[in-house]
């Protein structure tokens, strides 16, 4: 008994020292991204004026990125891809991680409409094997390293633990929940790193990070607007799949022709960025800007932003601008709830609630992990409107050419 306690203890310890190194690694690719951000988007074009800089510097973007899909092919791969790769072959290939980490930041910094997390758990799973094949006076517990190293960065980059912990294993079909140890050693290793990772932003500086949403003040007659704000949350999430669909095609239409895609998306994404640069990047820091200036937009330009956002999302994916989703949804959302705010008249906070939950259950299919995701956003006293938007969004039927 006692032998087997060691081992979970050592299962424990051995958890939350990954975690604090998987903060470090995320810690530092995001300060580098936030850098080359600042350096590109904002210091240059303030110093000299070039005419059409936003559609020129997505331009180099897409070459760059063009010429690493050629040579490398799709990569990195997304977060459900790591994951099923990692499930069906009990490991993930590490040789090519540096050029993983530099696919991974590439759209990024060029504005790409997609978030880290995608680049960024490939990165993570392949140290993790790469760990487990290096270290194995570790024992049978480097095996379980990959999907500690999963929940860790979903935990660390969302700053949720809950949803780090949740979203791998819930979809559909299934939820089933780890033994205890291994729970122990998720959590301590997202806590671990959420600690590094706060430590290393507050001394050397980060990322601007997500916006904190106030308290919901509404009147009872609001509460009867919730009904048509979901409505149109849900239908904002069955365009994200027929964008999903339709980019699809056209990217089999150019049959594995990397750097013309590549180029292709960059010309898409500068000219609509230049029209509209708040559609641009994961939208983290669009949010904030978002949540400052919305008043100022016209009603139906509020509408039109999502619609872009979701296009630009798929766009960039599916033409080797790779990355994760969840940021830019979550900002097509919030400004879906903005707009239906402005439209009928009730409190941003309430609309805006419903919509980021709805529109990102339309598209993940895990209400639970929406949740927990979007408490990153709102305090817990939203939760009842974020819960209840999540589960109906999730129950809605989705049409067979969409699924």
């Amino acid at each position: 008994m006692k032998a087997k306690n060691d081992n979970r203890i050592v299962f424990i310890l051995l958890g939350a020292a990954a975690g604090a190194v998987i903060g470090g690694i995320i810690w530092a690719f995001m300060r580098v991204m936030h850098l080359l951000i600042e350096l590109l988007w904002d210091y240059i074009p303030g110093v000299v004026h070039i005419p059409g800089y936003t559609v020129l510097l997505c331009l180099l973007g897409g070459i760059v990125i063009g010429i690493i899909q050629k040579k490398y092919g799709p990569c990195p791969d997304d977060l459900h891809q790591v994951m099923a790769k990692y499930k069906r072959d009990g490991r993930y290939p590490y040789h090519n991680v540096l050029t993983m980490l530099i696919a991974a930041l590439m759209p990024l910094i060029f504005g790409g409409a997609i978030g880290p997390e995608a680049g960024l758990t490939g990165v993570i799973v392949g140290l993790c094997c790469w760990a487990g094949d290096n270290f194995k006076y570790a024992g049978k517990y480097m095996s379980e390293l990959p999907e500690i190293g999963i929940s860790a960065t979903l935990g660390i980059v969302f700053r949720s633990p809950l949803f780090g912990f949740i979203e791998p294993i819930e979809n559909d079909d299934e939820f089933v929940l780890p033994k205890a140890s291994k729970t122990t050693a998720i959590f301590c290793a997202v806590l671990a790193g959420f600690g590094i990772f706060m430590m290393l932003s507050k001394f050397l500086g980060s990322g601007a990070g997500m916006p904190r949403f106030e308290k919901v003040s509404i009147e009872r007659g609001e509460l009867l607007f919730a009904v048509p704000v979901l409505a149109i949350s849900v239908v904002l999430g069955y365009v994200y799949m027929i964008f999903d669909k339709l980019t699809q095609a056209a990217a089999e239409k150019l049959g594995g022709r990397y750097f013309i895609m590549s180029v292709i998306a960059a010309l898409v994404l500068g000219i609509i960025g230049a029209v509209f640069p708040i559609a641009m990047f994961s939208g983290e820091e669009e949010i904030q800007k978002l949540t400052e200036t919305y008043t100022q937009y016209p009603v139906y330009l509020l509408f039109i932003i999502p619609v872009i956002k979701v296009f630009l999302i798929n766009m960039c994916i599916r033409f080797g601008w790779r990355g994760g989703s969840f940021f830019p949804s979550i900002f097509a959302g919030v400004c879906l709830g903005y707009a239906c705010s402005a439209a009928f008249g009730i409190d941003p906070v309430f609309a805006v609630s419903i919509s980021a939950a709805a529109v990102m259950t339309t598209i993940m299919r895990k209400p639970l992990a929406v949740a927990l995701l979007l408490l990153l956003c709102f305090p817990a006293s939203n939760l009842i409107y974020i819960l209840a938007s999540a589960f109906l969004a999730s129950i809605m039927p989705v049409p067979k050419s969409l699924k």
